[in-house]
């Protein structure tokens, strides 16, 4: 209950503008506080991180929950997650992979590369929204998460 009443801070990381835009609306419909920072690529991801670059002047609060796309430009999400499970600052961050795949190999990849979770992501609206209120709901109610 904790985490309802402050907020679940939440960072999405996807090049999909539409996918994006979608995550954003079910989030904002889902009734719960929140915030959701969202990032296009794993650079721009570990730069919102370490608060540099263009979020320099970010306060340093790490998020409650990351979403991460696998296809990402240069540096996939493969990539990102091993690099963030690997550091000390960040390896408590739970990493959901979201995702259009829907491949065996890329779902004991994500679990081998640390992610708490694995959800493809459906093609409608509908679909995406019923996906991500049981995820919100799950990460709230059902859930711990590190302090």
């Amino acid at each position: 209950m904790g985490i309802y009443y402050s907020g679940l801070k939440i960072l999405l990381v996807d090049d999909s503008e539409d996918d994006t835009l979608m995550a954003k609306k079910v989030f904002a419909s889902m009734g719960f506080k929140h915030t959701l920072a969202t990032v296009t690529d794993a650079a721009e991801a570990l730069d919102y991180l370490h608060c540099r670059g263009k979020y320099a002047g970010r306060k340093p609060v790490m998020p409650d929950l990351m979403l991460l796309d696998i296809s990402l430009p240069m540096m996939d999400g493969f990539a990102l997650l091993r690099r963030l499970k690997a550091d000390p600052l960040f390896k408590k961050i739970p990493v959901t992979m979201l995702t259009t795949s829907s491949s065996s190999e890329d779902i004991t990849r994500s679990y081998e590369y640390g992610a708490a979770s694995f959800i493809t992501k459906p093609a409608s609206f509908e679909c995406f929204k019923d996906v991500i209120c049981q995820f919100g709901r799950y990460w709230l109610s059902v859930s711990a998460l590190p302090q």
